[in-house]
């Protein structure tokens, strides 16, 4: 899950006005291939930096988000924006990503809907949104879009640290398998090196709860008078909503407690409870600020996520990691649950390499790593301590 906290729930952002940057690459005659093979004739990278890169450009620490995220991980965009970023608790001056010390990149992934090229982007061919023959993209897609983003746009080619949670550890760790000469540490947060059936058989019910929406029209809706698939998005927000958070935590904030008393008194299908309203909520919130199409694409790209491919095994890939890492679950995370990160923790043990792993306590389940940060801090700082 990825949540963007407002001002009034953030007392300020010590990172202070931020601003969205682009960069684009490739043509025609230079196309981006993809991991499957496909191409894309041009590629536009949405990011924010925070800090300042030193004269050695040495000092890089690239932050990774979750599926419905972007690359707005800390600050604000001006005085009138009270968005701030998702991660903005843990980047910037004295905070556990220093930017006193450290140069931090935030990108927005391949296949989204922030700034970089996904569905929802003109097609260079055709003058058109992409929406369903924008090709299939991967995490290491995604990776490589970063790399290309880092080395030749800002001249950066070693990173002190990658981190994320969700997807953005699964990005974490292919950093470390893809260019482990180039990365000094990772920490990957409630992640996995392969995603489980758990999480792909509630992507696909998310996935098709869009697709049966009649405004989807196979994913060429965005010329339609009448708008896109809400419903079916907001659908899946509230179905995706039920695997970031734990049954102790709805039970607490929620129980059955009724929206109002009028809805309590009310004898039809339409009164509701607390939670309901709460899920509605949270369905119309993404449908404000995400793009149906570009679900399906990141959702899948986390379902065909898996280290080990191209590998003889999940040890043999894992095996190419030299990185020092940090590993962080939550043991009440059905999502991403701990002998996943475990599984991880073995195989470096088993190589020698240097790992060390908390598991934490939080009842938020997969949601803590973005509503209860603070859990995170002391183990995070220890470790950023190490790097050189």
């Amino acid at each position: 899950m990825d949540t963007e906290l407002t001002i009034a729930e953030r007392d300020s952002s010590s990172v202070g006005i931020v601003t969205k940057q682009f960069w684009g690459f490739g043509s025609a005659d230079a196309p981006f291939v993809l991991e499957n093979r496909q191409i894309l004739a041009s590629v536009q990278v949405a990011y924010e930096t925070y800090g300042r890169l030193n004269h050695r450009r040495d000092n890089a620490i690239l932050v990774c988000h979750g599926v419905t995220g972007s690359s707005h991980a800390a600050g604000k965009y001006a005085p009138e924006n009270r968005s701030v970023g998702y991660w903005d608790s843990l980047i910037g001056p004295g905070k556990v990503l220093d930017t006193d010390r450290y140069f931090v990149i935030a990108t927005n992934m391949l296949g989204g809907c922030r700034g970089t090229t996904g569905p929802s982007s003109l097609n260079p061919a055709t003058g058109r949104p992409y929406a369903m023959t924008f090709p299939l993209v991967t995490i290491r897609d995604m990776v490589r879009v970063q790399e290309r983003l880092l080395s030749e746009c800002l001249g950066i080619t070693s990173l002190q640290l990658v981190t994320g949670g969700s997807m953005g550890g699964m990005q974490a760790l292919e950093w470390a398998v893809m260019y482990p000469d180039r990365v000094q540490a990772i920490a990957p947060i409630a992640t996995c090196a392969r995603y489980g059936a758990r999480g792909i058989a509630f992507n696909e019910v998310a996935r098709r709860a869009i697709m049966v929406d009649q405004n989807w029209r196979q994913g060429d809706y965005y010329d339609a008078p009448d708008g896109g698939p809400s419903a079916g998005l907001a659908l899946a927000r509230m179905i995706g909503t039920l695997t970031y958070v734990t049954d102790t935590v709805l039970q607490d904030r929620f129980g059955r407690k009724p929206e109002s008393e009028e809805s309590a008194l009310e004898r039809d299908l339409h009164a509701r409870f607390d939670v309901e309203r709460y899920l509605h909520d949270e369905g119309e919130a993404l449908v404000r600020r995400f793009d149906a199409n570009s679900y399906l694409y990141l959702t899948k790209a986390m379902d065909l996520h898996d280290v080990s491919r191209g590998y003889p095994s999940l040890d043999a890939a894992l095996s190419r990691v030299t990185a020092r890492t940090l590993l962080i679950a939550f043991a009440a995370d059905d999502l991403f649950p701990p002998y996943q990160s475990e599984e991880i923790l073995h195989i470096l043990t088993r190589h020698g390499r240097d790992v060390r792993y908390h598991l934490l306590d939080s009842a938020y389940g997969h949601d803590a790593f973005l509503v209860e940060q603070h859990k995170m801090l002391p183990h995070l700082r220890a470790f950023i301590e190490t790097l050189t």
